[in-house]
C-alpha cells in the first residue's frame, strides 16, 4: 500500500476547510484535480473518507481517526522538504573533517567561522593522520582534511601552509641571545624524544628523513602525545624534534628553533574528493578559497 503525500495534504486541507472550492484554492489545484487525489487515496484505502452533505464535506468515521497521523506524515513532509533543502544549499547537515598536528591552530579557526556562517551543519573535527585521512577521502567517509599533499591525482587540494621542523630544548638550557645558541650541537649532544610511530607516521618519516640526511641519530623514548612530548622536553629529559605549528602549545619552559635543509619542511593542503557532490563541504571550500591566500607559510625565515 503506497501513499501520495500530494493525497494526504489534500485530504488534511478538505478535512480543515470542509469546502473542496477552499481546499482547491488553498493548495493552489482546480476542484477536479483534488477530486481526483482524494479519490486516489480512498481507492487505495478501499474506504471513503468524506461524504458530501450540506454542509460540505464531512469526514466518515473512518477519515476523522486518519486525520491526526495523516496531520502528522504532512508536517514531516514539509519539515524534510525544509530541511533537504538546506542540506542541498549547504546550510545544514554534518561535515566531517580530518586534521593533524600542522593544523592544530589552523583547523579549529576556520571551523569556527564556518559555523557563525552556517550554525546548524554539526561539524566533526578528528585528529588522524595524513594517511587515514587519504584513505578515508577516497572512500567517502570524510568530506575533508587538513592534510600533507595527497599522493593521488583523484582528490583535490588546496595549499595553505608551509611547515617546518623545530628543535624543541627546555628553555632554561638556551642562551639569553638567540642567535648564539648551537642548534647542531644541541642535535648531537642531548638525547632526543619523539612521538610514538603510529600516532604520526608522517612526521617520524619527516624526522627520519631529516636526520638521515643529517646523518644524526638517537631517540631515547617516545611519547603517545605533542602535550607529553612538551612535557618532558620542558622537565629537562632530553630535546625534541616537531613541527613549527605546535608553539602554540609550547608554552614558557620550552624555547624552539627552526631547523634547515633536506627533508626540514613539507606542504598541509585543504584536501577533498571531487567525485562526491557535497553542497555543505563546497561551502567550507569556498570560505577558505575566499580570503585565505595561497601559500600562507607557517616557518620561519632563514
Amino acid at each position: 500500500m503506497k501513499f501520495d503525500l500530494r493525497q494526504l495534504q489534500a485530504f488534511v486541507t478538505l478535512a480543515e476547510t470542509a469546502n473542496y472550492r477552499e481546499a482547491a484554492n488553498r493548495l493552489f489545484i482546480t476542484q477536479p484535480a483534488l477530486t481526483k487525489q482524494i479519490q486516489g487515496l480512498e481507492q487505495t484505502l478501499g474506504s471513503t473518507l468524506f461524504k458530501r452533505g450540506r454542509h460540505g464535506a464531512e469526514l466518515t468515521a473512518l477519515g476523522a481517526q486518519l486525520l491526526n497521523q495523516a496531520r502528522a506524515l504532512v508536517e514531516h513532509g514539509r519539515e524534510f522538504e525544509s530541511h533537504a533543502l538546506a542540506v542541498a544549499s549547504g546550510v545544514a547537515g554534518r561535515l566531517k573533517i580530518g586534521f593533524g598536528l600542522s593544523s592544530f591552530a589552523l583547523a579549529p579557526s576556520l571551523v569556527a567561522r564556518f559555523k557563525q556562517q552556517v550554525a546548524d551543519v554539526m561539524v566533526h573535527l578528528q585528529d588522524m593522520p595524513s594517511a587515514i585521512q587519504q584513505e578515508q577521502l577516497l572512500s567517502g567517509q570524510l568530506q575533508l582534511g587538513f592534510m600533507r599533499r595527497p599522493e593521488t591525482p583523484l582528490l583535490q587540494e588546496h595549499r595553505l601552509l608551509t611547515d617546518r621542523l623545530v628543535l624543541a630544548v627546555p628553555t632554561r638550557m638556551t642562551q639569553p641571545d638567540p642567535s648564539s645558541f648551537d642548534v647542531q650541537q644541541a642535535l648531537t649532544s642531548q638525547p632526543l624524544l619523539q612521538m610514538v610511530g603510529y600516532r604520526c607516521p608522517g612526521l617520524t618519516r619527516q624526522i627520519a628523513g631529516f636526520l638521515g640526511a643529517n646523518r644524526l641519530t638517537g631517540m631515547v623514548q617516545e611519547a603517545e602525545d605533542i602535550q607529553t612530548l612538551v612535557a618532558l622536553v620542558a622537565a629537562g629529559i632530553g630535546n625534541a624534534i616537531l613541527p613549527h605549528s605546535v608553539s602554540f602549545i609550547a608554552g614558557p619552559d620550552v624555547t624552539l628553533y627552526p631547523l634547515f635543509g633536506p627533508c626540514s619542511e613539507w606542504e598541509i593542503s585543504l584536501v577533498w574528493n571531487p567525485a562526491f557532490a557535497d553542497p555543505i563541504r563546497d561551502r567550507f571550500v569556498q570560505l577558505v578559497l575566499d580570503p585565505h591566500p595561497a601559500p600562507h607559510p607557517a616557518t620561519i625565515d632563514r
